[in-house]
């Protein structure tokens, strides 16, 4: 019986208001990307156990966009690591097998789905499918293996930001790893790989990071307008 994921969305109010950072392609949308997300947990059914909202700072654009079926917390640490920390601390709480989500991701209507269907075989998975996993920058800088494997659609990476699904067998065994390293995904993906615990990623992407590295093959902009 495979077992259900819980989810935890971070989220704050910067850039709802559509003054939106130059890394941003024109379209973006921080409500599309919650619309999207919701739309992927519907989906997705009963794979889901529970979804959790931190919500950090003052506002309420998207805080009024949650519907009121999901549980919303709060903290005014005001800050991208503050919030990541307490994002451990609540997954330290309801264990189980968990997905941490940023609010600047869209998601496919099946992402949350696969994703769920994937993790008990692969473990560590994201949806993203980073642009600079197909030009490898950085391969040289950090002892990854060199051989790519794969399982259906997914394949061994390095990036996924600070958005993937850890499976309940390893997460207490790689929590303080996580911890230790924080907002710094590569190193983070590095060291979880020579421990053992490689991050998958899906080829082409089932989500994306809106920024200037999205998951390539797939037309984002025409997806965030039907959103």
């Amino acid at each position: 019986m495979r077992k259900l994921l819980n989810i935890i969305y971070r989220l704050c109010e910067a850039e709802a208001d559509g003054n939106i950072r130059d890394i941003r392609p024109r379209w973006y949308s921080k409500q599309k990307c919650l619309k999207s997300f919701l739309d992927a947990v519907e989906f997705a059914g009963n794979e889901v156990s529970q979804v959790i909202f931190l919500h950090d700072g003052d506002g309420q654009i998207l805080l009024n966009e949650i519907p009121d079926k999901y549980e919303i917390r709060k903290t005014f640490v005001k800050s991208n690591l503050g919030s990541l920390n307490e994002t451990f601390d609540i997954a330290d709480e309801i264990g189980g097998s968990i997905y941490f989500v940023e609010d600047d991701y869209l998601h496919k209507p099946e992402s949350i789905l696969e994703i769920a269907k994937a993790l008990p075989e692969l473990k560590l998975v994201t949806g993203y499918d980073h642009s600079e996993k197909h030009t490898r920058r950085y391969h040289n800088e950090y002892s990854f293996d060199t051989i790519k494997r794969t399982s259906g659609i997914w394949e061994t990476a390095e990036f996924a930001c600070c958005t993937y699904a850890v499976d309940e067998s390893i997460y207490k065994t790689i929590a303080p790893t996580i911890r230790k390293i924080g907002l710094w995904d590569i190193k983070l993906f590095e060291t979880l790989a020579r421990m053992g615990y490689s991050l998958w990623t899906p080829n082409p992407g089932l989500t994306t990071q809106v920024d200037s590295y999205m998951s390539p093959g797939v037309d984002w902009e025409e997806f965030n307008k039907n959103v």
